[in-house]
């Protein structure tokens, strides 16, 4: 598949368009009042009501696992490395990235090939300040080499593996160190995890066996010696608990071979420097292990009281409203006003919430009972031409919990879809709640950004929990 690049602006199809103008064109005027409009609940021609749901817990299937997708022209987005290996709610994860390195240009020549005294080897990867977890908590990152190359023009989902051997070197480190500072040749240095590697990977370059298999010669001839990298958590390390982001892309990540050479006028110290390149492919595994979790023994067919949403690659949940039919069956075609589904965290004493914080947005579509896919709420997204989640809402809000405890709140505005549903009698789909990297419907030509990578997880009240009970309120009106 080709590598996407990621837009920061969303794009409609003649299709989408259609879409919107049809739905519109059908939908009550009276529905279009703003939040800050509502009429007031008078209990004779405008009524408040609030309907049960029913919550399912899921994990997200392989076909719907996020791709990697380049930010920008020529660059990588934040990949992320770490372990956790301690999260009662969720269980374990673990995260490996897949890099290459290259020269700027080729042919790379020393400057003097047959005096070259190696120092030193390190790779270098530029933090980019996120950490979830435990930063106070030992990991230890093994580098080895890959067996085979990235392709540079496709992308690979989360699940993506591959074969690496030869292990080149190892960094045990506490994740609260990556933005100390450091001085190096004159050089300040911080956001950046350093990480020493086998002088044999430098000699190499410096000293080739054959003049013509050089690999500094060509591109090709580089290939075939370095075909990339692979930063994999060690596994022996079971107090880790926690996930990094790096930017491979970055001016501060690059294998940095430090060296001396003598020349006859002169003795001096100097360095070669291989990066990301555009040559260059990239890729992220991420595993995710729920066995013995508490999220793992919701995992089954059958409504569930609480509701584990984990931020992508992750977990899901299913919302079926049946008590909507029973509304529309009894009130007829009204007027709906706001239709607000609403949900709040549940307070996890001792469970670590406050370093396994809850994601940022949860996201809301349906299952199209027809074509069988996920579709975004259209109409409640839609406004001046383009579509917004963030209409929806779904963007995490703190407030005061059960026992005065700080708990994430998260609200979603559906009137719209609802009043198709009353008004002309579309179906009443299931709904899916996700903490997805990003919004993305590629009939639709939409691609949006929405949490980071991996970052976040949140237990919420279902439909039938006693304390914190998810539900879908309506303020409508009688015609």
């Amino acid at each position: 598949m080709n590598r996407i690049k990621f837009l920061t602006f969303l794009t409609f199809s003649a299709s989408l368009i259609f879409l919107v103008s049809n739905y519109s064109c059908n939908k009550i005027k009276s529905t279009d009042i703003g939040t800050d409009l509502l009429p007031i609940i008078d209990n004779i021609v405008t009524f408040d009501t609030t309907l049960e749901v029913i919550t399912e817990n899921g994990i997200v299937s392989d076909t719907s696992l996020p791709t990697i997708l380049s930010v920008y022209a020529g660059g990588t987005p934040s990949l992320i490395a770490g372990q956790i290996n301690n999260d009662l709610q969720f269980g374990k994860t673990t995260a490996s990235m897949f890099f290459q390195f290259m020269p700027s240009s080729f042919p790379f020549n020393f400057e003097a090939s047959d005096s070259l005294y190696l120092d030193s080897v390190v790779l270098c990867m530029a933090w980019n300040g996120f950490v979830f977890g435990d930063t106070n908590l030992v990991q230890k990152f093994n580098v080895f080499q890959l067996d085979s190359t990235l392709r540079s023009d496709s992308s690979y989902k989360t699940n993506f593996t591959t074969k690496y051997n030869d292990l080149v070197g190892s960094k045990t480190f506490l994740p609260s160190v990556l933005n100390d500072s450091l001085k190096l040749l004159g050089q300040s240095l911080a956001n950046q995890l350093r990480i020493p590697l086998n002088k044999s990977f430098g000699e190499a370059l410096l000293h080739p066996k054959s003049i013509d298999q050089n690999p500094l010669l060509t591109d090709s001839l580089f290939r075939s010696f370095s075909k990339g990298f692979a930063v994999v958590p060690d596994a022996n390390v079971s107090s880790a608990n926690a996930l990094m982001g790096f930017n491979l892309s970055d001016s501060n990540s690059y294998i940095k071979i430090y060296y001396r050479y003598d020349t006859a006028a002169n003795k001096d110290t100097a360095s070669m420097v291989l990066r990301y390149t555009t040559t260059t492919g990239y890729a992220n595994n991420i595993t995710r292990n729920y066995n013995n979790s508490q999220a793992f023994a919701t995992f089954k067919t059958g409504q569930d009281s609480v509701v584990y949403i984990q931020a992508s690659p992750g977990t899901n949940c299913a919302i079926k409203i049946p008590a909507l039919d029973i509304f529309k069956a009894k009130k007829g075609n009204v007027v709906i006003h706001r239709a607000e589904l609403s949900m709040q965290q549940i307070p996890s004493f001792g469970q670590q919430d406050d370093v396994f914080s809850a994601p940022d947005v949860i996201y809301a579509d349906y299952l199209d009972s027809a074509s069988k896919s996920l579709n975004p709420f259209i109409l409640d997204g839609f406004s001046q031409g383009s579509y917004s989640s963030a209409l929806l809402g779904g963007y995490k809000k703190m407030v005061n919990g059960p026992l005065g405890v700080s708990v994430a709140e998260y609200k979603f505005n559906l009137s719209r879809y609802l009043q198709g549903i009353i008004t002309r009698n579309y179906p009443n789909n299931v709904i899916y709640l996700s903490a997805p990297n990003y919004i993305q419907y590629n009939q639709l030509y939409i691609l949006q950004k929405a949490n980071l990578l991996a970052k976040g997880r949140v237990r919420l009240g279902g439909g039938n929990n006693k304390t914190q009970k998810m539900s879908l309120r309506v303020i409508y009106s009688k015609l």
